[in-house]
């Protein structure tokens, strides 16, 4: 016979009393047994809780926080801001089926391939993150798979619209909203206490920057880039560019090149640029006129080393055609004359020994060098023995060639007149530099003819140089770039570009230097860039802009090779 048989046969003779005391305890017990069944569930709940908790803190932003200040550019373009979003993450002890749960979310999480998903969720831990800035819709199609062991957490994230647009400038933050590099670093205080930000930036401006340096860098097969847009007047930085570039919404997948900011960062011996700042300091000083007679064609020696010119003259040159020329010689023999003192004094005013004062953490210290013979102050008029970094470069050209002020370089758009209060150079010499400048582009034996464009009066001045390596230069690995300012008769803005390690193209005649690579893609820059910042092409054969660049020179031999010249 059975127990339960035996059971209901016992139950049916028993008095009615007596069954009904055992039914009721038996219940009880059952009850009991039921109760620790769930409490023992909910132990287990709560102790998975607390583990996830304990692993994912680090993770969790607390919905109290202030949301944080918003960037835009000087026209009220976002650039940065602040959306809700989701954290996704996994407990792969609750996870049933691995395999099945990877799969059906690959089809979701389309970022990251079904077997990185099946390693997550197979990790010996009870919290392993599978997305930390999730949108509510792709946070909606994940809940939509019911994969049990698939949690998320609403939380604060950090977008940038413009995607690549000023990645360097604003930086990023990492994942509790803390500004980690740029604009988003420097001023985390402020943006973390919920202030907007609006930068000196023109979102406008630096998408044709972008656009312009990338297909030039294409076309000349070169590794990257840089280029900057200023305002002469306020030192504003309109717009700034470093290729290759990144998304800033996903600033830690950039390789370190991509992060690495060629105009801000990068420091650089920029070549004959740089004898624009001769030619300021020989007239500033008094020791020279432009129509001072230098001799170019005797051999220029000095300890064990040869100066010479890419194009030997046959004849001497006055101060203003060494510049429109580019003359090595003529211009090592102007520094020689004025002496080291002079040119510490200008250089370390124009803001060379020291890092530009620009409001991002990357900036690169100028490399300049520890004696200054008579060798070094020779090599440095043409700019080889001295690495600056672009913002540098177009600062100390806005000095030069504005109103003589030394110039501050920002990225914060200024809504109060500038306190500049330092005159370097007489507007007499600045007016004689952006003639020459403009002779540059406009003779035919200057050195930037391609960046000649109708109408708005370009002065500029190309630099091509070789690229340090180890204790001497590459002679195969060239910097070729082009600093310019426009209109010439009264400056605006002045445009930087740069073009890294160039290749010789068929299409070039085999040139890679500034006068083919560089210059063009400066012109084309301004002749798209000036109708939007209200710079009109006028006509430069009327008698008032002829008055304001007019020199006094001796006609130049027009040699058509000349057009090759590209220092």
């Amino acid at each position: 016979m059975s127990i339960l048989s035996r059971f209901i046969r016992l139950v049916r003779d028993m008095p009615a009393a007596e069954a009904r005391r055992v039914a009721a305890n038996r219940l009880g017990f059952v009850r009991l047994v039921a109760a620790a069944c769930f409490l023992a569930v909910g132990a287990r709940v709560l102790i998975l809780a607390a583990d996830v908790n304990a692993e994912a803190k680090f993770y969790t932003p607390t919905f109290e926080q202030v949301i944080r200040g918003n960037i835009q550019d000087r026209n009220g373009q976002m650039m940065a801001t602040t959306l809700p979003a989701f954290e996704l993450y996994a407990n792969p002890r609750e996870i049933l089926d691995p395999y099945e749960a990877a799969a059906a979310l690959s089809s979701v999480l389309t970022d990251m391939s079904e077997e990185q998903i099946f390693s997550r969720l197979t990790r010996k831990s009870s919290y392993s993150e599978l997305a930390w800035r999730l949108s509510p819709k792709k946070y909606a199609d994940v809940l939509r798979l019911g994969i049990a062991g698939i949690h998320g957490r609403r939380k604060l994230v950090r977008v940038y619209p413009n995607a690549e647009a000023a990645a360097h400038l604003l930086g990023g933050v990492d994942k509790d909203g803390k500004g980690i590099a740029g604009i988003e670093y420097s001023k985390n205080e402020d943006l973390a206490a919920g202030k907007d930000l609006t930068l000196s930036i023109d979102l406008n401006i630096q998408a044709i920057l972008r656009q312009e340096l990338s297909a030039q860098i294409d076309l000349f097969e070169a590794i990257g880039g840089a280029g900057i847009v200023q305002d002469i007047e306020t030192g504003e930085i309109i717009a700034m560019v470093s290729l290759p570039d990144f998304d800033a919404n996903h600033f830690r997948h950039a390789s370190d090149n991509q992060r690495f900011n060629r105009a801000a960062t990068g420091v650089y011996e920029l070549g004959s640029t740089f004898k624009i700042f001769n030619t300021a300091i020989a007239l500033e000083s008094g020791q020279f006129q432009a129509s001072d007679v230098i001799d170019v064609v005797s051999p220029l020696r000095v300890g064990r080393f040869s100066i010479r010119d890419y194009h030997p003259e046959k004849t001497p040159l006055n101060v203003a055609e060494v510049l429109i020329v580019s003359s090595n010689k003529g211009s090592a023999r102007i520094a020689d004359r004025l002496g080291a003192e002079m040119q510490k004094e200008y250089f370390e005013q124009m803001g060379f020994f020291k890092a530009a004062p620009l409001e991002i953490p990357e900036i690169g210290a100028p490399l300049i060098p520890s004696r200054w013979g008579r060798a070094e102050i020779m090599t440095m008029s043409y700019g080889h023995g001295i690495s600056v970094t672009p913002v540098h470069l177009t600062s100390a050209v806005a000095t030069t060639v504005g109103s003589g002020m030394v110039i501050s370089p920002t990225l914060i758009k200024r809504t109060t007149p500038n306190d500049f209060d330092v005159q370097l150079f007489s507007p007499d010499t600045s007016a004689q530099i952006r003639a020459m400048m403009r002779r540059v582009v406009s003779h035919p034996r200057g050195t930037a003819n391609f960046a000649d464009i109708d109408g708005y009066a370009v002065a500029g001045k190309t630099g091509t140089s070789e690229k340090t390596s180890g204790n001497g230069y590459n002679k195969k690995a060239n910097i070729t770039s082009f600093v310019s300012v426009f209109p010439a008769h009264d400056p605006k803005y002045v445009v930087f570009a740069m073009i890294d390690e160039p290749k010789p193209q068929k299409h070039s005649f085999y040139y890679a230097t500034a006068g083919w690579v560089a210059a063009p893609v400066g012109g084309r820059i301004i002749e798209r860039i000036a109708p939007m910042l209200g710079v009109h092409p006028v006509d430069e054969n009327s008698p008032e802009i002829r008055r304001s660049l007019m020199l006094e020179l001796p006609e130049l031999n027009k040699e058509e090779e000349a057009k090759h010249v590209s220092f």
